[in-house]
């Protein structure tokens, strides 16, 4: 499945517009299931600090396996999806109600799915470049219009979301001096003073066409 995730606002976009309506307000999460692969969160969405009863409420769940390397950052994960889908049920989601966040929870199964069938793939499909040919490929040069598209059908292909010690990245790209990029950057505010200054960037693959991570980066 391929969607464009800038379709699709984030989680902390619905919260500062919450803020903005609602100073008074507080938004609460209670961790309702945690089990060995799965955790269920409940948010419960406050106008003002004196109601007694939430103005919208919802859940979320988050399964994962417990060798799986985004397993770490699952419980976060899980408690913001369930905020985002309590403020779009409180009315706070002005694109679509899914936030990017579960957007990207979409390509993580669907990646997971994909390892699942290569894995029990013949071995020959894990076999190095240099057994086929003598030399690995080298980046193309695209011109800019293949570049424009390239950028665009890559958002929302089912890749991995990069983490920092923050969470999940925010994937960004672009087209610079006719040549497309992509690169997953922290997920605080440059003017955050924890914020994560190093970029992963994407390496565009010459076999299909559209940006992957690099070797060894999950």
């Amino acid at each position: 499945m391929a969607f464009n995730l800038n379709d699709y606002e984030t989680v902390e976009e619905r919260i500062t517009k919450f803020w903005k309506d609602y100073p008074d307000g507080r938004i609460e999460t209670e961790l309702l299931e945690a089990g060995s692969n799965r955790f269920i969160v409940e948010a419960r969405i406050f106008r003002t600090e004196a109601d007694p009863k939430p103005y919208a409420t919802d859940m979320a769940a988050e399964s994962f396996k417990s060798e799986s390397s985004v397993a770490e950052f699952a419980l976060e994960r899980c408690s913001t999806s369930a905020i985002g889908r309590a403020l779009a049920t409180g009315g706070f989601a002005t694109k679509k109600r899914a936030s990017r966040e579960e957007m990207a929870k979409v390509n993580r199964v669907a990646n997971e799915e994909r390892s699942a069938v290569i894995a029990n793939a013949p071995l020959a499909i894990n076999n190095t470049w240099d057994e086929f040919v003598s030399e690995e490929p080298k980046q193309p040069v695209v011109t800019l219009g293949e570049a424009a598209q390239l950028v665009q059908q890559t958002f929302g292909e089912a890749e991995p979301i990069p983490t920092c010690s923050h969470g999940e990245r925010r994937i960004k790209g672009g087209i610079t001096n006719g040549r497309s990029w992509q690169g997953a950057y922290c997920s605080l505010p440059k003017t955050n003073p924890d914020y994560c200054t190093n970029v992963i960037w994407y390496v565009l693959s010459k076999e299909t066409g559209k940006f992957r991570l690099p070797e060894g980066v999950e």
